[in-house]
């Protein structure tokens, strides 16, 4: 069976969630977004960092130095996966942000008639520390980030995410998105923040560079915070019998919805995992 596991002293991949929408920790705070610290023999490396303060708060509490990480990547440009951009950089010195160069277009959510705006902090695209990523790329022996996701994911959530150009607003195809990879002792960890291209079709891009694919930790964007609704049981149904012919194990959350959670996990059992604010991970 696949759990969570409290942080031991294995020598594995050792993944702290800093930001999800929910906690199981009283002391800690949820906050809709996404932040994942991860630990490997080479890496004190951040996924996310949500939108705000939280992360530091957080961070804080369970005895994580954010100043000590070397390397952060942003999966995509909305404000609750990259919000805490500017106070990441006045809290640590010397990390490197990776990120898509279009994650600073103008992005924004559809709300009954008004479009609100979700983007990440514009100002910060010239800062010196940001390194722009395109495609598929190699950061070193242990870090791939790629782009180069084929098909799209249709849902009503998706739908109501616009970009900003200078002929008005259009459906946003998510070309801002990128995924990680890390790669540690014969193990490969896909990490997706939202999965607006879909999780099933980003799993078969990874696999397409790295064919074995140990565990992927991420939303899954079938849950619209602004509705509160999530996908017809359908379409969970339907991913989820997609998901379970892979050999992954699967962790999810904040996008993802407590819903479908609970729909999938009915098909893909101790597959498919939860996680919290607070939550660890060995692999």
């Amino acid at each position: 069976m696949h759990e969570m596991l409290l942080l031991g002293k294995c020598k594995c991949m050792k993944i702290t969630i800093l930001v999800e929408n929910t906690s199981k920790n009283k002391n800690l705070k949820p906050k809709h977004g996404l932040s994942i610290y991860v630990e490997t023999d080479s890496h004190k490396l951040l996924f996310d960092i949500g939108p705000d303060s939280t992360i530091f708060d957080n961070a804080k509490k369970l005895g994580i130095n954010i100043s000590e990480v070397g390397t952060a990547i942003i999966s995509h440009g909305h404000r609750d996966h990259g919000g805490a951009l500017p106070e990441f950089l006045k809290a640590n010195a010397h990390a490197k942000v990776y990120m898509r160069k279009n994650a600073f277009e103008p992005h924004y959510i559809k709300v009954v008639s008004a479009k609100v705006p979700i983007g990440i902090n514009k100002l910060m695209a010239e800062n010196e520390r940001l390194v722009f990523t395109d495609g598929a790329m190699r950061l070193d022996d242990e870090l791939f980030v790629f782009s180069d996701v084929q098909g799209s994911f249709d849902t009503a959530a998706n739908r109501r995410l616009l970009k900003k150009s200078a002929s008005g607003f259009e459906q946003d195809g998510f070309s801002h998105e990128q995924n990680l990879i890390i790669s540690e002792k014969g193990k490969n960890v896909l990490f997706t923040g939202c999965s607006h291209k879909g999780i099933a079709n980003i799993l078969r891009s990874a696999k397409r560079h790295m064919p074995e694919i140990t565990a992927v930790i991420g939303g899954f964007h079938l849950f619209n915070p602004a509705t509160r609704f999530a996908e017809p049981q359908s379409v969970m149904q339907r991913l989820a019998a997609e998901l379970s012919e892979h050999d992954a194990v699967f962790y999810t959350g904040h996008c993802t919805g407590m819903k479908a959670f609970r729909h999938m996990q009915a098909v893909m059992g101790d597959k498919l995992n939860s996680i919290a604010t607070g939550s660890t991970i060995e692999i």
